[in-house]
């Protein structure tokens, strides 16, 4: 997700809306259930409009969903721990580029 966000921040729920309609339908594409990602978050559009207001700093508590979906995508993508994930998005913030780097050279390390 944090690849796809637009480069603005906004609080529109109706832009909000939008985009957390077009995560459904690319989930859908890509043979993810609706089912699946309810399992993950309570509500798609919180996730979306957490990550669209601290998209450029790290995370608050409150935003423990968009910290552990995050942190989920990153194990998965990289093969780090998801301890490791954690710790790499509280040091480095939530700049995906920077936490994919990051996680590369870590892995590296512990091969």
């Amino acid at each position: 997700m944090a690849e796809h966000l637009p480069n603005v921040m906004t609080e529109d729920p109706l832009a909000v809306g939008d985009l957390a309609d077009e995560v459904m339908k690319a989930a859908a594409h890509e043979g993810i259930p609706a089912s699946e990602i309810n399992e993950e978050v309570d509500s798609v559009f919180e996730v979306i409009s957490e990550a669209l207001q601290h998209r450029e700093g790290s995370l608050g508590e409150s935003d423990q969903a968009v910290f552990e979906l995050l942190a989920g995508r990153l194990a998965r993508e990289t093969g780090i721990t998801l301890d490791q994930a954690g710790e790499l998005i509280e040091s480095t913030g939530t700049g995906w580029d920077s936490l994919l780097r990051e996680a590369h050279f870590l892995k590296e390390q512990g091969e």
